[in-house]
C-alpha cells in the first residue's frame, strides 16, 4: 500500500507541474509565432524545418540512452547499485557521438554539400555551421531531462526544456534582430544560446539530485543499459522523423513560404500534443514498477487519472483554437491568412491531437510493459504510412493534405496500439473516460458545423467558449480528479 499510495502521490505532483508548465509553456509558441511574424514566411520556415533537423539529429546522438536512464535509475535503487549509475557514461558517449555528426556537418558545409538537398539548399555554409552548434548541447538537454525523469523529477525537463530553452530561444534572437545583427544568423545562435544556458542550470541540477557524483569517471557504460536504451534508440530515431516528416515534406513540394504558413498552425495546435507527451516520462516509470497482480488491479484507475486529465486540458486549447483559428493565425500577421482555410487545417491537427491524447496513452504502458521492439516496428510502418499519405495528399490539397496525413498516421498507431494491449490482457480505460468520448465528439460536431453551415460573430464565439470552460471544470469535479483517492 505505501508503493500505491507513493505512486498516487507522484502522478498528483507530476500533474500539478504539468498544469503549471502547460501554462507556461503557451509563451513559448505565442514567441514563435512573433518570430514569424517578425523575420517574415521564407526565413521563419527554414528555421522551423532546420531546427527540427537538428533535434531529429541530436535525437540520433542519444541513442535512446535518456529514455534507458527512465529504467535504469530507478533499477539503481533496487539492485543497490549507485543512485548515478549510467548518467555520466551515457553522458560522455552522447556527447561524443552529437560532436562527431556536428563535425560532419561543418565539413560538408564547408564544401557546400547542403546544395544537394532541395531543403536545405537555400541555407549558406555559415548558416548551416551555426545551426550545427545546438546538435551537441541540446542533446546533452536530452540526456539529463531523461536522468531527472529517471529520479523522478519530471519538473526539471518541464521547465528548462519546454519552457526555459524554447521560450528564449526566441527571445535571444528578436534581441538580436533590434540590435541589427543579420536575420539568417539570429534565430540559430538564439537557439544555441539558449541551449547553452540550459546545459549550465542542469548542470547544478544533476549535482542537487546526485551530490556524490563524478563527473570526470573511466566507468564503462553498463551493458544493461546499452541493450535496453538500443532498440528504444532506433525507435525515437524513426518516431522523430514521423513527428516532423510533414513539415519537410511541405518544404519540398511546396517551398518555404508554405511550410512557414504550416509551421505556425502545426506550432499552435503542437500544445495539444505536447501535454500527452509530457505524460509519458510520468506514467511509464510507474507502470514499469508495478508486479502482475497490481498491473491487473492499480493499471486501469492509474492510466484512466492521466488520460481524463490530459483529455480534460487538450479540449480547453482544442476549443478556444476551433472556435477563434483565424484569431490565432492573426498573431502571427495578416499574410499569414491564406486561401488556405485555417478552420479546416487547425480542425484536422486539432483532432488528431485529441485522438493521441486519448488512445495513445497507450504507448506509455506498452513500453513500461518493456514492449520496445513492438514500438519500433509500430513507427516504422508508420513511417512508411505517413510518406505514403503525405505524398498523395501534399499535391492535391495542399497543407491541409499535410495535416490529413497527420492524423491518419496517428489514429493507425493509437489503433494498433489498443489492440495490441488487448491481445495482451489489458484494457486500461475506466467506463467513466465516456465522458471525454462524447467531449471529443462534440469538438468534431462543432469544428463540422463552423466549417459548413454555422457563422457565429465573435461575441457568440466568447460565449460559447465560456460555457465550454465551465462544464470542462464541472467534469474536473465530477470525475473526482482533484480528489487524492482517484
Amino acid at each position: 500500500m505505501d508503493s500505491v499510495q507513493a505512486d498516487k502521490n507522484y502522478l498528483q505532483k507530476s500533474t500539478l507541474y504539468t498544469l503549471v508548465g502547460t501554462a507556461l509553456k503557451v509563451v513559448a509558441p505565442v514567441l514563435t509565432i512573433v518570430l514569424a511574424r517578425v523575420f517574415g514566411k521564407e526565413i521563419f520556415g527554414i528555421y522551423v524545418s532546420t531546427q527540427l533537423l537538428v533535434m531529429t539529429l541530436a535525437r540520433v546522438s542519444i541513442i535512446g540512452l535518456d529514455k534507458g536512464l527512465l529504467r535504469h535509475l530507478p533499477q539503481n535503487k533496487v539492485c543497490g547499485r549507485s543512485p548515478h549509475e549510467g548518467v555520466i557514461e551515457s553522458l560522455r558517449l552522447a556527447t561524443l557521438i552529437s560532436f562527431l555528426i556536428s563535425c560532419i556537418i561543418w565539413v560538408g558545409a564547408y564544401f557546400g554539400l547542403q546544395s544537394v538537398s532541395t531543403g536545405l539548399a537555400m541555407l549558406s555554409s555559415v548558416e548551416i555551421s551555426l545551426y550545427a552548434l545546438s546538435i551537441v548541447p541540446y542533446t546533452i538537454l536530452l540526456l539529463f531531462a531523461g536522468a531527472s525523469d529517471g529520479n523522478r523529477h519530471p519538473q526539471y525537463k518541464i521547465f528548462i526544456n519546454e519552457f526555459v530553452v524554447m521560450t528564449l530561444a526566441p527571445i535571444i534572437a528578436l534581441c538580436l534582430h533590434f540590435l541589427g545583427f543579420v536575420d539568417q544568423y539570429a534565430l540559430p545562435v538564439g537557439f544555441f544560446a539558449s541551449n547553452m544556458l540550459g546545459v549550465f542550470v542542469y548542470i547544478f541540477l544533476i549535482n542537487k539530485q546526485f551530490p556524490e557524483i563524478k563527473w570526470f569517471t573511466k566507468n564503462k557504460l553498463p551493458s544493461e543499459l546499452l541493450n535496453f536504451s538500443i532498440p528504444i534508440g532506433f525507435s525515437e530515431i524513426v518516431a522523430s522523423f514521423l513527428l516532423r516528416i510533414d513539415m519537410w515534406m511541405v518544404l519540398a513540394i511546396l517551398g518555404p513560404e508554405a511550410v512557414g504558413i504550416y509551421a505556425v498552425m502545426v506550432t499552435v495546435s503542437n500544445g495539444l500534443k505536447t501535454i500527452r507527451n509530457s505524460y509519458d516520462p510520468i506514467l511509464q516509470p510507474v507502470v514499469a514498477g508495478m508486479t502482475l497482480d497490481r498491473l491487473k488491479t492499480d493499471l486501469k484507475p492509474v492510466f484512466s487519472y492521466c488520460v481524463s486529465m490530459v483529455t480534460i486540458i487538450q479540449l480547453a486549447i482544442g476549443f478556444f483554437i476551433v472556435l477563434f483559428p483565424e484569431q490565432t493565425m492573426m498573431i502571427a500577421g495578416k499574410s499569414f491568412i491564406t486561401k488556405e482555410n485555417p478552420v479546416a487545417v487547425f480542425g484536422i491537427l486539432i483532432i488528431g491531437n485529441l485522438i493521441n491524447g486519448f488512445l495513445g496513452m497507450s504507448a506509455s504502458v506498452v513500453m513500461g510493459l518493456g514492449k520496445s521492439k513492438f514500438m519500433l516496428m509500430m513507427n516504422v510502418v508508420s513511417l512508411v504510412f505517413a510518406v505514403t499519405m503525405n505524398s498523395i495528399c501534399i499535391p492535391l490539397f495542399g497543407i491541409a493534405g499535410a495535416a490529413l496525413s497527420c492524423m491518419s498516421y496517428q489514429i493507425l498507431q493509437c489503433t494498433w496500439m489498443n489492440l495490441y494491449l488487448r491481445k495482451m490482457g489489458f484494457w486500461p480505460y475506466k467506463m467513466s473516460l465516456l465522458v471525454q468520448v462524447a467531449w471529443i465528439v462534440a469538438i468534431i460536431v462543432i469544428y463540422i458545423a463552423l466549417n459548413t453551415v454555422v457563422s457565429p460573430t465573435l461575441f457568440e464565439k466568447g460565449v460559447a467558449y465560456g460555457i465550454v470552460i465551465l462544464l470542462l471544470l464541472l467534469t474536473f469535479w465530477k470525475q473526482g480528479l482533484a480528489k487524492k483517492n482517484f
